[in-house]
């Protein structure tokens, strides 16, 4: 028996998935099997997942009607009979030692999750921008440091025991945006140890133009943001820790429930006041003093500066700040 399970769930992706497979074919560590799961493609994604589970023993494929990125992930997870899992977008990358330096830091210190750090790269094949947390590494995280994680919920930078999921019941929410943001907070409360490898960025996260990053619907974005912040404050309630974590669930509606869609939304350049009210309003019926909460020393100076015109809706200042950033970065680049 395998030693990890590298989940990849495969949707319409036949331009990039013979490189997401080759990524871990080419891995230092050989104990690995990958479960593709086929959500349901139209293109000739199927057909591939196929090809490549009969060049190599290590793959098995599942084929089902679509359930969207978290109920594929469930799938493989209901599939697998490793002791660790990793999740891999079908259309991106791992470095090549990536589960060795995983496994190997989860076997010396014993520990239930291992974090790592991602880079994005655009479809040229230039890199970004990096995604991490910022944490000690190759030691035990103390309790306060596992909650700064929700910061970066991604699911991907992740390697787990497999038992967090089966033995806890907690699996990804289907046809939804946001399921990892709904799903890692509760995963924490279960992990008695996580470490971080040290090392440059391990996972390579593909910047793809169709992606929701990338999504013009904010009807949507507001809703499935409201209802990700929804989701996990039942939990919470139901499981009579909202009041222990109420610090940290209140800076995750900050961060992800306000001023990430509020970046995100002014980097589009568009005016977005009616998505902006929408939030504001939420943030403030749920969080009684949203600038004095412990985790805002997690942002960077210029996140707290748009943070504070957003909450007195200052929406045309935020443009400004916006637009002169993106004028400096590109004289930067001439």
């Amino acid at each position: 028996m395998s030693n990890i399970t590298v989940i990849i769930p495969v949707y319409n992706v036949e331009k990039y998935l013979i490189k997401c497979v080759s990524s871990v074919e080419n891995q230092t560590y050989k104990d690995y099997e990958i479960i593709l799961i086929d959500d349901g493609s139209t293109d000739n994604s199927a057909i591939l997942c196929d090809e490549l589970a009969k060049e190599n023993d290590n793959i098995k494929v599942i084929h089902q009607e679509n359930k969207g990125l978290g109920g594929a992930r469930n799938t493989g997870i209901r599939h697998c009979d490793t002791e660790y899992v990793l999740f891999l977008d079908s259309d991106d990358c791992i470095h090549p030692q990536l589960l060795e330096k995983c496994v190997t830091a989860a076997k010396t210190n014993d520990c239930d999750m291992v974090l790592f750090d991602a880079v994005s790269v655009d479809e040229s094949g230039q890199t970004g921008a990096i995604y991490g947390n910022s944490l000690p590494a190759n030691k035990i995280l103390s309790e306060d440091e596992i909650n700064i994680i929700p910061k970066n919920p991604t699911a991907w930078d992740k390697m787990y025991k497999t038992s967090l999921f089966k033995e806890n019941d907690i699996y990804f929410p289907e046809k939804v945006w946001y399921e990892d943001l709904r799903t890692t907070p509760k995963i924490l409360l279960f992990a008695n140890k996580i470490v971080k490898v040290d090392s440059e960025p391990l996972y390579y996260y593909l910047q793809r133009s169709d992606s929701i990053m990338h999504t013009p619907d904010y009807d949507r974005v507001v809703k499935e943001r409201i209802d990700a912040i929804n989701d996990l404050t039942d939990y919470f309630n139901a499981n009579n820790l909202y009041d222990k974590y109420n610090d940290v669930l209140n800076f995750i509606m900050i961060y992800h429930g306000f001023l990430l869609p509020c970046l995100e939304m002014y980097r589009k350049m568009g005016n977005y006041k009616k998505y902006l009210d929408v939030l504001s309003e939420t943030l403030k019926d749920r969080v009684r003093d949203p600038l004095n909460n412990p985790y805002l020393k997690l942002l960077r100076k210029n996140e707290i500066i748009v943070l504070k015109l957003a909450l007195k809706q200052r929406y045309f200042l935020i443009g400004c700040i916006t637009a002169l950033n993106r004028f400096i970065k590109g004289v930067r680049n001439v």
